[in-house]
Protein backbone atom coordinates (compact mmCIF):
# COMPACT_ATOMS: atom_id res chain seq x y z
CA UNK A 1 0.00 0.00 0.00
CA UNK A 2 0.80 3.49 -0.87
CA UNK A 3 2.26 5.80 1.87
CA UNK A 4 0.65 8.81 2.11
CA UNK A 5 3.45 11.99 1.57
CA UNK A 6 3.80 14.10 4.42
CA UNK A 7 5.37 18.23 4.45
CA UNK A 8 8.60 16.79 5.19
CA UNK A 9 8.55 13.91 2.09
CA UNK A 10 7.56 16.96 0.12
CA UNK A 11 11.10 18.76 0.72
CA UNK A 12 12.55 15.77 -0.02
CA UNK A 13 11.98 16.09 -3.46
CA UNK A 14 14.85 18.76 -3.20
CA UNK A 15 17.43 16.20 -2.82
CA UNK A 16 18.00 14.26 -6.52
CA UNK A 17 17.79 16.68 -9.21
CA UNK A 18 18.29 15.37 -12.59
CA UNK A 19 17.67 17.60 -15.76
CA UNK A 20 14.59 19.24 -16.52
CA UNK A 21 12.97 17.37 -12.96
CA UNK A 22 13.18 17.67 -9.11
CA UNK A 23 12.29 14.14 -6.99
CA UNK A 24 10.66 13.14 -4.16
CA UNK A 25 11.64 9.91 -3.01
CA UNK A 26 8.50 7.92 -1.69
CA UNK A 27 9.14 5.30 1.71
CA UNK A 28 7.38 2.33 1.16
CA UNK A 29 8.64 -1.61 1.56
CA UNK A 30 10.55 -0.53 -1.68
CA UNK A 31 12.31 2.51 -2.25
CA UNK A 32 11.20 4.08 -5.67
CA UNK A 33 12.02 7.39 -7.59
CA UNK A 34 9.10 9.28 -9.41
CA UNK A 35 10.00 12.60 -11.43
CA UNK A 36 7.45 15.45 -10.51
CA UNK A 37 6.44 18.79 -12.15
CA UNK A 38 9.69 20.83 -11.57
CA UNK A 39 6.92 23.80 -11.17
CA UNK A 40 5.36 22.93 -8.02
CA UNK A 41 6.62 23.60 -4.81
CA UNK A 42 8.69 26.98 -6.02
CA UNK A 43 7.13 29.05 -3.03
CA UNK A 44 8.18 26.66 -0.37
CA UNK A 45 11.56 28.98 0.56
CA UNK A 46 9.41 32.51 0.01
CA UNK A 47 6.64 30.66 2.30
CA UNK A 48 9.27 30.22 5.07
CA UNK A 49 10.28 33.72 4.89
CA UNK A 50 6.60 34.95 5.27
CA UNK A 51 6.22 32.90 8.57
CA UNK A 52 9.47 33.86 9.62
CA UNK A 53 8.79 37.37 8.53
CA UNK A 54 5.16 36.93 10.73
CA UNK A 55 7.21 35.72 13.97
CA UNK A 56 9.76 38.37 13.77
CA UNK A 57 7.68 41.87 12.72
CA UNK A 58 4.91 40.57 15.44
CA UNK A 59 7.39 40.49 18.25
CA UNK A 60 8.49 43.69 17.67
CA UNK A 61 5.16 45.32 17.03
CA UNK A 62 3.71 43.57 19.76
CA UNK A 63 6.81 45.12 22.35
CA UNK A 64 6.34 48.79 20.33
CA UNK A 65 2.97 48.04 21.09
CA UNK A 66 3.37 47.29 24.88
CA UNK A 67 6.01 49.87 25.27
CA UNK A 68 3.54 52.77 23.71
CA UNK A 69 0.90 52.01 26.02
CA UNK A 70 2.68 51.62 29.32
CA UNK A 71 1.76 47.86 29.74
CA UNK A 72 3.24 45.80 32.38
CA UNK A 73 6.43 44.04 31.46
CA UNK A 74 6.70 42.42 34.94
CA UNK A 75 8.73 38.99 33.37
CA UNK A 76 11.68 41.05 31.84
CA UNK A 77 11.95 42.96 34.93
CA UNK A 78 12.14 40.03 37.09
CA UNK A 79 15.01 39.05 34.80
CA UNK A 80 16.24 41.92 34.16
CA UNK A 81 16.44 42.99 38.12
CA UNK A 82 18.38 39.43 38.61
CA UNK A 83 21.38 40.33 37.05
CA UNK A 84 21.93 43.38 39.14
CA UNK A 85 20.90 41.70 42.40
CA UNK A 86 23.68 38.84 41.57
CA UNK A 87 26.46 41.23 40.54
CA UNK A 88 25.15 43.49 44.44
CA UNK A 89 25.43 40.07 46.29
CA UNK A 90 21.54 40.38 47.06
CA UNK A 91 19.51 37.69 46.98
CA UNK A 92 18.40 36.70 44.07
CA UNK A 93 15.08 34.92 45.52
CA UNK A 94 14.12 37.48 47.65
CA UNK A 95 11.09 40.00 46.80
CA UNK A 96 11.79 43.13 45.47
CA UNK A 97 8.02 45.23 45.48
CA UNK A 98 9.31 48.32 44.43
CA UNK A 99 10.95 46.74 40.99
CA UNK A 100 8.81 44.24 40.35
CA UNK A 101 5.80 41.72 41.47
CA UNK A 102 6.72 37.87 41.65
CA UNK A 103 10.09 36.10 42.39
CA UNK A 104 13.04 35.35 40.22
CA UNK A 105 12.80 31.66 39.88
CA UNK A 106 15.42 30.86 37.62
CA UNK A 107 19.48 29.63 37.93
CA UNK A 108 22.13 32.31 39.23
CA UNK A 109 23.47 31.37 35.51
CA UNK A 110 20.55 32.52 34.21
CA UNK A 111 21.06 35.75 35.59
CA UNK A 112 24.30 36.28 34.78
CA UNK A 113 23.15 35.02 30.84
CA UNK A 114 20.66 37.68 30.90
CA UNK A 115 23.50 40.26 31.22
CA UNK A 116 23.04 41.16 26.95
CA UNK A 117 19.48 42.49 27.76
CA UNK A 118 19.80 43.77 31.22
CA UNK A 119 22.69 46.23 30.49
CA UNK A 120 20.87 48.28 27.71
CA UNK A 121 18.00 50.69 28.74
CA UNK A 122 15.06 48.66 29.53
CA UNK A 123 12.94 49.71 26.24
CA UNK A 124 16.46 48.64 24.26
CA UNK A 125 16.53 45.46 26.17
CA UNK A 126 12.88 44.57 26.11
CA UNK A 127 13.15 44.78 22.37
CA UNK A 128 16.29 42.86 21.75
CA UNK A 129 14.83 40.17 23.98
CA UNK A 130 11.34 39.25 22.54
CA UNK A 131 13.11 39.77 19.13
CA UNK A 132 16.08 37.01 19.73
CA UNK A 133 13.26 35.11 21.52
CA UNK A 134 11.48 35.17 18.28
CA UNK A 135 14.53 34.96 15.91
CA UNK A 136 16.01 31.53 17.86
CA UNK A 137 12.50 29.48 17.69
CA UNK A 138 12.52 30.25 13.50
CA UNK A 139 16.33 29.59 13.51
CA UNK A 140 15.79 26.05 15.11
CA UNK A 141 12.94 24.93 13.03
CA UNK A 142 14.61 25.60 9.99
CA UNK A 143 17.59 24.10 10.90
CA UNK A 144 15.80 20.61 12.12
CA UNK A 145 13.00 20.30 9.48
CA UNK A 146 12.72 21.00 5.48
CA UNK A 147 11.82 24.64 4.27
CA UNK A 148 7.73 23.63 3.90
CA UNK A 149 7.71 21.75 7.15
CA UNK A 150 9.44 24.67 9.16
CA UNK A 151 6.95 27.04 7.56
CA UNK A 152 4.04 24.28 8.85
CA UNK A 153 5.57 24.31 12.22
CA UNK A 154 6.15 28.07 12.87
CA UNK A 155 2.55 28.24 11.69
CA UNK A 156 1.30 26.16 14.02
CA UNK A 157 3.15 27.70 16.75
CA UNK A 158 2.89 31.54 16.04
CA UNK A 159 -0.02 32.49 18.35
CA UNK A 160 1.09 30.87 20.96
CA UNK A 161 4.84 32.28 20.28
CA UNK A 162 2.78 35.77 20.20
CA UNK A 163 1.40 34.95 23.76
CA UNK A 164 4.72 34.61 25.00
CA UNK A 165 6.40 37.37 23.26
CA UNK A 166 3.34 39.30 24.84
CA UNK A 167 4.56 38.63 28.18
CA UNK A 168 8.28 38.79 27.80
CA UNK A 169 8.67 34.82 28.39
CA UNK A 170 11.63 32.34 27.35
CA UNK A 171 9.25 30.19 26.58
CA UNK A 172 10.50 30.75 22.51
CA UNK A 173 14.10 30.02 23.81
CA UNK A 174 13.36 27.50 25.87
CA UNK A 175 11.91 25.36 22.60
CA UNK A 176 14.90 26.56 20.87
CA UNK A 177 17.09 25.07 22.99
CA UNK A 178 15.47 21.83 23.19
CA UNK A 179 15.43 21.27 19.07
CA UNK A 180 19.02 22.62 18.87
CA UNK A 181 19.88 19.80 21.25
CA UNK A 182 18.42 17.48 19.22
CA UNK A 183 20.30 18.72 16.13
CA UNK A 184 23.69 18.76 17.57
CA UNK A 185 23.05 15.33 18.18
CA UNK A 186 22.08 14.32 14.45
CA UNK A 187 24.88 16.12 13.28
CA UNK A 188 27.54 14.84 16.07
CA UNK A 189 28.61 18.02 17.38
CA UNK A 190 28.74 17.56 20.94
CA UNK A 191 29.38 20.96 22.43
CA UNK A 192 26.82 22.92 21.31
CA UNK A 193 24.16 20.17 21.94
CA UNK A 194 25.61 20.12 25.65
CA UNK A 195 25.38 23.52 25.54
CA UNK A 196 21.90 23.60 24.48
CA UNK A 197 21.03 21.28 27.31
CA UNK A 198 22.70 23.09 29.98
CA UNK A 199 21.37 27.01 28.80
CA UNK A 200 17.76 25.50 28.99
CA UNK A 201 18.60 23.94 32.43
CA UNK A 202 19.85 27.18 33.45
CA UNK A 203 16.42 28.80 32.89
CA UNK A 204 13.91 25.30 33.11
CA UNK A 205 14.62 22.11 34.55
CA UNK A 206 12.80 19.75 32.18
CA UNK A 207 15.49 20.93 29.23
CA UNK A 208 17.79 18.41 30.39
CA UNK A 209 15.54 15.86 29.25
CA UNK A 210 16.40 16.84 25.83
CA UNK A 211 20.17 15.50 26.39
CA UNK A 212 18.29 11.67 25.49
CA UNK A 213 19.38 12.91 21.78
CA UNK A 214 22.87 12.87 22.63
CA UNK A 215 22.66 9.52 24.80
CA UNK A 216 20.79 7.51 22.19
CA UNK A 217 23.24 9.12 19.14
CA UNK A 218 26.72 6.86 18.04
CA UNK A 219 29.32 9.15 19.89
CA UNK A 220 27.07 8.81 23.92
CA UNK A 221 30.42 8.37 26.01
CA UNK A 222 31.84 12.10 24.50
CA UNK A 223 27.76 13.35 24.70
CA UNK A 224 27.74 12.46 28.74
CA UNK A 225 31.44 13.68 29.22
CA UNK A 226 30.63 17.53 27.38
CA UNK A 227 27.45 17.43 29.20
CA UNK A 228 29.02 17.24 32.64
CA UNK A 229 31.54 19.37 32.11
CA UNK A 230 29.64 22.20 30.37
CA UNK A 231 27.23 21.90 33.51
CA UNK A 232 29.74 22.33 35.56
CA UNK A 233 31.11 25.58 33.66
CA UNK A 234 27.14 26.67 33.42
CA UNK A 235 27.08 26.32 37.62
CA UNK A 236 29.79 27.93 38.60
CA UNK A 237 29.90 30.55 35.82
CA UNK A 238 28.38 33.24 38.37
CA UNK A 239 31.83 33.16 39.84
CA UNK A 240 32.47 35.33 37.30
CA UNK A 241 30.87 38.18 39.38
CA UNK A 242 30.39 37.10 42.71
CA UNK A 243 31.86 34.90 45.24
CA UNK A 244 31.87 31.52 46.33
CA UNK A 245 29.70 31.53 49.25
CA UNK A 246 27.91 34.29 47.77
CA UNK A 247 26.76 31.77 45.16
CA UNK A 248 26.52 28.64 47.73
CA UNK A 249 23.42 30.96 49.65
CA UNK A 250 22.02 31.93 46.00
CA UNK A 251 21.98 27.90 44.91
CA UNK A 252 20.02 27.19 48.80
CA UNK A 253 17.83 29.79 47.91
CA UNK A 254 16.72 28.69 44.44
CA UNK A 255 16.34 24.75 45.94
CA UNK A 256 13.76 26.73 48.20
CA UNK A 257 11.98 28.33 46.18
CA UNK A 258 11.15 25.25 43.60
CA UNK A 259 10.65 23.11 46.35
CA UNK A 260 7.73 25.57 47.31
CA UNK A 261 6.69 26.09 43.70
CA UNK A 262 6.63 22.10 43.45
CA UNK A 263 3.17 22.05 45.42
CA UNK A 264 1.26 24.96 43.23
CA UNK A 265 -2.11 23.66 41.95
CA UNK A 266 -4.31 24.64 39.28
CA UNK A 267 -2.20 25.70 36.79
CA UNK A 268 -2.28 24.49 32.88
CA UNK A 269 -1.29 20.91 33.03
CA UNK A 270 -2.47 17.48 33.32
CA UNK A 271 -2.81 17.64 37.27
CA UNK A 272 -4.36 20.93 36.43
CA UNK A 273 -7.17 19.41 34.29
CA UNK A 274 -8.02 16.53 36.83
CA UNK A 275 -7.87 18.75 39.63
CA UNK A 276 -10.56 20.98 37.99
CA UNK A 277 -12.73 17.81 37.69
CA UNK A 278 -12.16 16.43 41.46
CA UNK A 279 -12.26 19.78 43.07
CA UNK A 280 -8.93 18.38 45.10
CA UNK A 281 -5.03 18.68 44.84
CA UNK A 282 -3.56 16.36 43.36
CA UNK A 283 0.48 14.92 44.38
CA UNK A 284 2.52 16.01 41.55
CA UNK A 285 5.16 13.42 40.99
CA UNK A 286 3.64 10.18 40.12
CA UNK A 287 1.72 12.07 37.25
CA UNK A 288 5.12 12.97 36.25
CA UNK A 289 6.98 10.01 36.80
CA UNK A 290 4.23 8.20 34.72
CA UNK A 291 5.11 10.54 31.97
CA UNK A 292 8.34 10.46 32.47
CA UNK A 293 8.98 6.54 32.85
CA UNK A 294 6.85 6.20 29.63
CA UNK A 295 8.75 8.74 27.48
CA UNK A 296 12.22 6.81 28.77
CA UNK A 297 10.43 3.46 27.73
CA UNK A 298 9.60 4.55 24.49
CA UNK A 299 13.12 6.26 23.57
CA UNK A 300 14.68 2.87 24.71
CA UNK A 301 11.93 0.46 22.37
CA UNK A 302 13.28 2.99 19.49
CA UNK A 303 17.42 2.80 19.74
CA UNK A 304 17.17 0.67 16.70
CA UNK A 305 15.31 3.09 14.77
CA UNK A 306 17.48 6.23 15.95
CA UNK A 307 18.68 6.56 12.35
CA UNK A 308 15.24 7.02 11.00
CA UNK A 309 14.69 11.18 10.86
CA UNK A 310 10.69 10.97 11.29
CA UNK A 311 11.25 8.42 14.30
CA UNK A 312 13.10 11.37 15.88
CA UNK A 313 11.59 14.09 15.00
CA UNK A 314 8.19 12.26 16.54
CA UNK A 315 10.12 11.47 19.46
CA UNK A 316 11.05 15.27 20.37
CA UNK A 317 7.60 16.60 19.13
CA UNK A 318 6.41 14.18 22.10
CA UNK A 319 9.02 15.60 24.59
CA UNK A 320 8.53 19.27 23.58
CA UNK A 321 4.06 18.23 24.50
CA UNK A 322 5.35 16.51 27.42
CA UNK A 323 7.43 19.34 29.02
CA UNK A 324 4.39 21.34 29.15
CA UNK A 325 1.47 19.29 29.72
CA UNK A 326 2.91 17.28 32.67
CA UNK A 327 4.97 20.46 34.30
CA UNK A 328 2.98 21.30 37.10
CA UNK A 329 4.38 24.82 36.70
CA UNK A 330 2.84 24.96 32.84
CA UNK A 331 1.05 28.84 32.21
CA UNK A 332 -0.35 29.60 28.98
CA UNK A 333 2.56 31.61 27.63
CA UNK A 334 4.32 28.06 27.94
CA UNK A 335 2.42 26.31 25.26
CA UNK A 336 4.78 27.40 22.58
CA UNK A 337 6.55 24.49 23.72
CA UNK A 338 3.81 22.08 23.09
CA UNK A 339 2.89 23.76 19.82
CA UNK A 340 6.30 24.03 18.60
CA UNK A 341 6.57 19.75 18.82
CA UNK A 342 2.60 19.69 17.14
CA UNK A 343 3.74 21.62 14.21
CA UNK A 344 7.40 19.29 14.23
CA UNK A 345 4.42 16.48 14.65
CA UNK A 346 1.66 17.69 12.21
CA UNK A 347 4.66 18.20 9.53
CA UNK A 348 7.08 14.86 9.64
CA UNK A 349 3.83 12.55 9.70
CA UNK A 350 2.00 11.60 6.45
CA UNK A 351 -1.09 13.49 6.09
CA UNK A 352 -3.88 11.97 7.58
CA UNK A 353 -7.69 13.56 8.45
CA UNK A 354 -7.90 12.66 11.90
CA UNK A 355 -4.24 14.23 12.57
CA UNK A 356 -5.49 17.86 10.05
CA UNK A 357 -8.78 17.92 12.51
CA UNK A 358 -6.80 17.46 15.55
CA UNK A 359 -4.23 20.40 14.87
CA UNK A 360 -6.92 22.65 13.62
CA UNK A 361 -9.06 21.96 16.77
CA UNK A 362 -6.05 22.64 19.08
CA UNK A 363 -5.57 25.89 17.10
CA UNK A 364 -9.04 26.73 17.69
CA UNK A 365 -9.74 25.90 20.92
CA UNK A 366 -6.79 25.98 22.39
CA UNK A 367 -4.95 28.53 21.19
CA UNK A 368 -7.53 31.10 19.24
CA UNK A 369 -9.85 30.73 21.99
CA UNK A 370 -7.25 32.04 24.34
CA UNK A 371 -6.71 35.10 22.55
CA UNK A 372 -8.61 38.45 22.34
CA UNK A 373 -10.39 37.01 19.00
CA UNK A 374 -12.89 35.44 21.63
CA UNK A 375 -15.62 36.71 23.60
CA UNK A 376 -13.87 37.43 27.49
CA UNK A 377 -16.51 36.17 29.26
CA UNK A 378 -16.06 32.76 27.32
CA UNK A 379 -12.21 32.98 27.45
CA UNK A 380 -13.16 33.29 31.38
CA UNK A 381 -15.39 30.88 32.16
CA UNK A 382 -14.49 28.13 29.61
CA UNK A 383 -11.04 28.33 28.48
CA UNK A 384 -9.81 29.23 31.35
CA UNK A 385 -11.87 27.82 33.67
CA UNK A 386 -11.86 24.34 32.24
CA UNK A 387 -8.38 24.43 30.97
CA UNK A 388 -9.11 23.89 27.38
CA UNK A 389 -5.33 24.37 26.84
CA UNK A 390 -4.15 21.86 28.57
CA UNK A 391 -6.80 19.11 27.63
CA UNK A 392 -6.24 19.88 24.17
CA UNK A 393 -2.21 19.56 24.72
CA UNK A 394 -2.88 16.52 26.75
CA UNK A 395 -5.31 15.05 24.22
CA UNK A 396 -2.29 15.70 21.25
CA UNK A 397 0.45 14.00 23.23
CA UNK A 398 -1.28 11.05 23.34
CA UNK A 399 -2.46 11.06 19.61
CA UNK A 400 1.61 11.46 18.82
CA UNK A 401 2.20 8.61 21.61
CA UNK A 402 -0.27 6.15 19.21
CA UNK A 403 2.03 7.59 15.59
CA UNK A 404 5.08 6.73 17.77
CA UNK A 405 3.62 3.46 18.57
CA UNK A 406 2.34 2.52 15.13
CA UNK A 407 6.53 3.88 13.75
CA UNK A 408 7.72 1.43 16.10
CA UNK A 409 5.70 -1.55 15.77
CA UNK A 410 5.99 -1.29 12.07
CA UNK A 411 9.78 -0.86 11.84
CA UNK A 412 9.50 -4.49 13.92
CA UNK A 413 7.74 -6.35 11.65
CA UNK A 414 9.90 -4.36 8.79
CA UNK A 415 13.10 -3.31 10.12
CA UNK A 416 14.04 -1.50 6.55
CA UNK A 417 10.69 0.15 6.65
CA UNK A 418 11.10 3.35 7.77
CA UNK A 419 15.32 3.64 7.79
CA UNK A 420 15.87 6.31 5.28
CA UNK A 421 13.40 8.95 5.62
CA UNK A 422 15.30 12.17 6.91
CA UNK A 423 12.93 14.67 6.24
CA UNK A 424 15.96 16.85 7.02
CA UNK A 425 18.07 19.91 5.05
Amino acid sequence: MRRRTSAADADCRLIVQPRGFRTHISFTAVTTIKAVNPDRGVATIPWLRVVVAAHVVSAAVTTLQRLLVGAQINNFLIFRGSFFHLIRDQDLYARYPQEHFDLFKYSPTWALLFAPFALPPVAVGLMLWNLFNALTLCLALTQLLPPRAAAYALAIAFFEALISIQNAQSNGLVAALMIWACVAAERERMTPGALAVGIGASIKLFPVSAGMFGVFSRRRRVHLLVCAVTGLALLAAPLIVTSPATLLAQYRSWGVVELRDSHDVGMLWIGGVLETITGHALTHWPLQLLGGSWTVMVCVRAYRAWDDARVRRTLLASLLVLSTVFNHQAESPSYVIAFSGLGIWWSVQPRARWRDALVLAALLVGSIAGTDLSPKAWRIEYHQGWRLKAVVGTICWFAIQVDLWRMLRALRRSPGELVGHEGAP
